[in-house]
């Protein structure tokens, strides 16, 4: 039998299996078989038997799709269910007068589930779009204002168990380089980045993180500011899904953040990390 041995950053000596890659993180770890497996342990790898790598791989591989599986009906029901508890929110925000259509709701909730946000609570989301859906249809903008009514959820989903966002920041330079790239298209902000920055801030957000994990950092978002957030994210979904990205906005007041990577500007406006 084979075992997954991963380095957690504490491997006192390096030992011979056959190199792979750690499915849910990406993280580089070796196969070794089960003659070995007491060696790696002793030598500070992290053993993982191959029906815990399966289960962990597809848990994460539907959290990653839940926004794909969540249909139209699941939202009636969700809506109708929510309707016998708090029927003068939904038949407000839902009923025929509403401006929170079963498919806009649908829209955000797959937004909020693309980003690894629970949806348990609909009723705050409900009364977060109700508030805010006559000024605009448009989901994702609708998103980032119920992402902020969700901030204790948010704080609490990436806490870490000292009780601390663990956090990739930007140079106040350059996140403020970043924010004056910013323009409107189609009710959204993008960011206006020349190909080389762009692919630069890529690369240097993989590296921020790539750090962070091996020094054993499990939980870990990238913070910036509130108008970066959804641009970012987008930026970043392809090379970086596993990361987080976080607005200040979204964490509770009082909660203490740790800062261990910064993203700084170089002089050509390039950007580079750093560690803290």
């Amino acid at each position: 039998e084979m075992f997954l041995a991963m380095d957690p950053g504490m491997v006192r000596e390096k030992i011979d299996g056959m190199p792979t890659t750690e499915p849910v993180y990406g993280l580089p770890a070796l196969w070794v078989s089960s003659a070995k497996k007491e060696a790696a342990e002793l030598s500070g790898y992290t053993v993982i038997d191959p029906e815990s790598v399966f289960i962990t791989h597809l848990s994460e591989t539907l959290k990653r799709h839940a926004d794909e599986l969540l249909t139209r009906e699941d939202v009636q029901l969700l809506v109708d269910r929510l309707r016998k508890n708090q029927p003068s929110l939904v038949g407000e925000a839902v009923g025929t007068g509403g401006d929170v259509s079963v498919a806009l709701l649908q829209r955000v909730l797959r937004n909020l589930l693309k980003s690894g946000i629970p949806v348990r609570e609909l009723t705050a989301i409900l009364e977060s779009l109700a508030e805010n859906a006559s000024k605009t249809k448009n989901p994702n903008t609708l998103t980032e204002v119920v992402r902020k009514s969700m901030s204790r959820t948010i704080t609490e989903l990436y806490k870490s168990e000292a009780d601390k966002i663990v956090a990739i920041t930007f140079d106040p330079a350059f996140e403020h380089q970043l924010t004056s790239s910013l323009s409107q298209e189609g009710g959204e902000l993008t960011l206006n980045l020349s190909a080389d920055v762009a692919m630069t801030l890529n690369r240097a957000a993989a590296d921020a993180w790539r750090s962070a994990m091996d020094q054993g950092r499990e939980k870990l978002v990238l913070l910036c500011d509130a108008r970066l957030r959804a641009p970012l994210a987008r930026m970043l979904a392809r090379t970086l899904p596993m990361l987080p990205v976080v607005a200040y906005d979204e964490i509770v007041l009082g909660t203490e953040v740790e800062s261990i990577e910064t993203i700084l500007p170089q002089e050509n406006g390039a950007p580079v990390y750093a560690q803290t």
